[in-house]
């Protein structure tokens, strides 16, 4: 005897399905992991850098980005942060 077939989704289940789908490969991509974390860092601590070459002085870049002085000091110099 041969096992029960399931029934096929309906369409509004399976376009829900393909959605979250969607949400979690765009959630994988941009925040999970901790080498996105690194890249993220890398790409800001390198705006900064450009910034701080391009005439934007230390306080400003410190009190726009947010972070502490030590650690802008840091970046400009092209050190990895401690986040």
């Amino acid at each position: 005897m041969a096992a029960p077939t399931t029934p096929a989704p309906s369409p509004i289940t399976l376009w829900k399905g393909r959605a979250l789908l969607a949400w979690a490969r765009l959630l994988q991509s941009t925040v999970a992991g901790k080498h996105r974390r690194k890249a993220h860092v890398a790409r800001r601590n390198a705006a900064m850098r450009a910034a701080y070459a391009n005439g934007v002085d230390r306080e400003t870049i410190t009190r726009q980005i947010g972070l502490g002085p030590e650690q802008v000091r840091k970046a400009l110099r092209g050190e990895m942060t401690t986040e």
